[in-house]
């Protein structure tokens, strides 16, 4: 009885994510692998004394018992993982204090898609900040026009629309980044401090013309329609299961800073990826620079952080890091 234990458990978690329906296909798949490696075994038998059954009744029910005990374990190593990232040691987004003895700079580093519960930290952030006197500086890649917005999505290989991100922190379990949820919030100035489309496909055009790129534009993936359909195809268990891994796959590459550089190095356009960056770096840089403000509080994605600091310690070597604060981001 001992054997059918792990098989029994199987289709308890089956039954417990689709129902019946999943079991039952569940069921068919073993059986229908189960002969042809059956199959497989009469033809070569010599070579296959692991298989000590000879009839196929026994052979199915220890070919069963393996791939339950496999597949439980590969749930359980999965499961661990995701607790151990979403629950135990959850990823979190740094906020920078830097200065340079006459302006302080607060970089609260953002992304696009995270948890509600960050947003409202990152909101009362901005409003202790613009109580005590701090400048709000934002980014917001202004509207371009309607051939630029097609190239850009063309470029990305991605079509980016209203629903997007949108459609994206469903798969996550988050929730979009809204910037109006963190504008006006006092009486001190918001400054929208970024470019716009136009400007990065005329610079992203102007780097391909000098290296000689001939990238050619191909039509974008329409991937929020393509996330739309698949969560539609998933029923609810199945959708908290999928976004608490997905959190979790997050939350690991958020830490781990070299999956990052991975990603943007082999799923990217490059040249692209580097008008997104550092011509924004260097807009947001020259205008803490050249600004008047005193006291500055910015939201920008995390990965701008070193190169702004970095040009502006190339302006003036008294720009320093003087505090680091973390906020979890998906929790």
């Amino acid at each position: 009885m001992k054997k059918y234990i792990a098989f029994a458990l199987l289709l308890v978690f089956y039954f417990y994510v689709s129902w019946i329906v999943s079991m039952f296909w569940f069921i068919l798949t073993l059986i229908f692998y189960g002969s042809i490696i059956y199959l497989i075994r009469g033809i070569f038998k010599r070579n296959y004394k692991i298989f000590s059954k000879e009839n196929y009744q026994d052979f199915l029910e220890y070919f069963i018992q393996r791939v339950s005990i496999f597949v439980l374990v590969m749930i359980g190593t999965l499961w661990s993982f995701a607790y151990y990232q979403n629950d135990v040691s959850p990823a979190t987004m740094p906020t920078y204090t830097i200065s340079n003895g006459e302006k302080t700079v607060i970089f609260q580093a953002m992304s696009h898609i995270w948890s509600q519960n960050f947003y409202d930290t990152v909101r009362e952030n901005i409003l202790q900040a613009k109580n005590e006197g701090f400048v709000y500086y934002y980014e917001w890649v202004r509207p371009g026009s309607q051939e630029n917005e097609e190239k850009f999505n063309n470029a990305l290989w991605v079509e980016f629309d209203a629903s997007l991100y949108e459609n994206m922190s469903k798969l996550y379990g988050l929730v979009a980044q809204d910037n109006r949820y963190f504008l006006w919030l006092w009486d001190t100035p918001d400054k929208n401090v970024d470019v716009s489309l136009d400007e990065v496909i005329e610079k992203y055009e102007s780097i391909k013309s000098e290296k000689n790129i001939q990238r050619e534009y191909t039509q974008a993936l329409p991937v929020s329609e393509v996330l739309y359909e698949q969560l539609n195809r998933l029923n609810e268990r199945e959708i908290t299961i999928l976004r608490y891994v997905n959190k979790a796959m997050v939350n690991m590459i958020i830490k781990n800073s070299g999956f990052s550089d991975i990603m943007i190095q082999n799923f990217s356009n490059q040249e692209l990826f580097a008008v997104i960056l550092n011509k924004r770096d260097e807009v947001l840089a020259q205008e803490i620079i050249t600004s008047e403000d005193q006291k500055i509080i910015t939201t920008y994605g995390l990965l701008h952080f070193q190169w702004v600091l970095d040009i502006l310690q190339k302006s003036d070597i008294k720009w320093q890091i003087t505090k680091i604060q973390s906020t979890p981001v998906t929790k």
